[in-house]
C-alpha cells in the first residue's frame, strides 16, 4: 500500500522534477554511499518527548527536547569532501537521517544548513557532485529533511500529510533546525559561530522562521518560500482539489498565521537575506509571491527567474545558486546589496 508521500510523488511526477531542478542538480545513484539506516528499536529507550515539546512556541521555549547519541549510518570519503550519515532521534517515533558534508583539508569549516521542502527526499545529500558542489570554498553542509517528508513519512495514518498537519510540521521542523545548530556548536571540527541556511519551498519558510528565533543562524537563503497562507492554499498547484475546502477554513487558517513570512520576513532586518522567486514555478501562486516580495526588508536581496533557461543560466550553471551562501560564511562582500535584483520579470497579477 503506497502512503500519501508515494502518492504525491506519483501524482505530481512534473512538479517533483521541477523541486529537483532547484536543487542545482538532477541526482543520479550513488553506488558508495550508505543506505537510508533502519529505523532504531528494542534497546534505545526514549523519555515520550511528544508531552516535552512545546508546539506553540517556535523557539525551544518550553521544549525540553533531548537527543539520544546519534546512530552511525556510515561514512563516505573523496578527495574533495567526507559525508557522514547519522540517525538522530530527539523525539518519540520520529528517526531523522542527518548529512553532515565536510569539505577535505579546512580546519573547522563554517555551516550551511540544507533544507529542502515537500516533497522531496533526501537523495541528493547522497549524491557526489552536489556535495563537491556545496562544500566548495571550505563550507561544512547539515543536511535533513522536513517533518512528515522523505524518510520522515511513516506510522501515520493515509489521510494525514505535511500539508494536512502543515502547523505541526513546521514547527517541528522550525525546532529540528535549532537542534541541529546546537549539535554542530557540539563539535569541535565545526565553526557554529558561522551558521547560515538555505531553504526552498516550504523548506524556506522553515528556514527563515528557524532565523527569527535562533540568532546563531548569521545569513538567510531562500527560494520560493510559502506563504500568504489565503491565497497559498486558495491556488497551489500541490494542494490536491479534493482537500482544498478543508484547508481553506478559518481555524484551519488562523493556526498557520503567524507561520506567515509575511508576518516575520521584516522581522530578519539586519541580517544577510536573499529570496530567490522562481516566477513560473507553480507550488506557490503568483499573488502570494508578490506579498512574500512586499514583505521583505529593505536590506534584503531579491532575485527573479522569468524562465527556465533564466535560472539554468544565472542560477544552476557553474554552481551560482550556492555562491551567496558561500559568501556569507567566508566574509566575503557580496556585490548586489539592493533589495532587488531582476532577472526577468512576469506580471504578477
Amino acid at each position: 500500500m503506497m502512503n500519501k508521500f508515494s502518492n504525491s510523488m506519483i501524482c505530481n511526477g512534473s512538479r517533483l522534477a521541477s523541486f529537483l531542478l532547484f536543487a542545482g542538480l538532477a541526482y543520479t545513484t550513488v553506488a558508495q554511499a550508505p543506505p537510508p539506516i533502519p529505523y532504531v528499536t528494542g534497546d534505545v529507550q526514549l523519555e515520550s518527548n511528544d508531552l516535552r515539546e512545546n508546539l506553540h512556541e517556535l523557539s525551544l521555549k518550553g521544549s525540553e527536547l533531548k537527543s539520544i547519541s546519534p546512530v552511525s549510518g556510515g561514512q563516505v570519503e573523496t578527495a574533495d569532501f567526507v559525508r557522514e550519515l547519522y540517525q538522530m532521534e530527539w523525539r518519540d517515533g520520529d528517526p531523522i537521517d542527518v548529512y553532515v558534508i565536510r569539505p577535505k583539508g579546512v580546519h573547522r569549516p563554517p555551516v550551511a544548513i540544507y533544507l529542502y521542502g515537500y516533497p522531496v527526499d533526501d537523495a541528493r545529500f547522497r549524491n557526489d557532485t552536489f556535495c563537491k558542489l556545496v562544500t566548495e570554498g571550505g563550507v561544512a553542509v547539515i543536511g535533513f529533511v522536513p517533518a512528515l517528508t522523505g524518510q520522515r513519512y511513516h506510522d501515520v495514518p493515509m489521510k494525514t500529510w505535511f500539508v494536512s498537519e502543515l502547523h505541526d510540521s513546521i514547527v517541528k521542523t522550525v525546532h529540528d533546525v535549532q537542534m541541529l545548530v546546537t549539535y554542530a556548536a557540539g563539535r569541535d571540527d565545526l565553526d557554529a559561530s558561522r551558521v547560515a541556511i538555505f531553504g526552498q519551498g516550504a523548506g524556506a519558510t522553515i528556514a527563515g522562521l528557524a532565523a527569527t528565533v535562533d540568532p546563531r543562524i548569521t545569513a538567510v537563503d531562500l527560494m520560493d518560500p510559502w506563504g500568504d497562507w489565503p491565497a497559498w492554499f486558495a491556488e497551489s498547484k500541490l494542494v490536491p482539489q479534493a482537500e482544498r475546502a478543508d484547508f481553506q477554513k478559518p481555524e484551519y487558517l488562523s493556526v498557520l498565521a503567524p507561520l506567515d513570512p509575511v508576518q516575520w520576513l521584516p522581522k530578519l532586518h539586519g541580517r544577510p537575506v536573499k529570496v530567490d522567486d522562481v516566477l513560473y514555478e507553480t507550488g506557490t501562486p503568483a499573488d502570494a509571491k508578490a506579498k512574500i516580495e512586499a514583505a521583505l526588508p529593505n536590506s534584503a536581496q531579491l532575485i527573479r527567474y522569468k524562465s527556465p533557461d533564466e535560472f539554468q543560466e544565472n542560477a544552476l550553471k557553474d554552481g551560482k545558486l550556492v555562491t551567496w551562501i558561500r559568501e556569507q560564511l567566508t566574509h566575503r562582500p557580496v556585490l548586489a546589496s539592493a533589495k532587488e535584483a531582476t532577472i526577468g520579470t512576469l506580471p504578477m497579477n
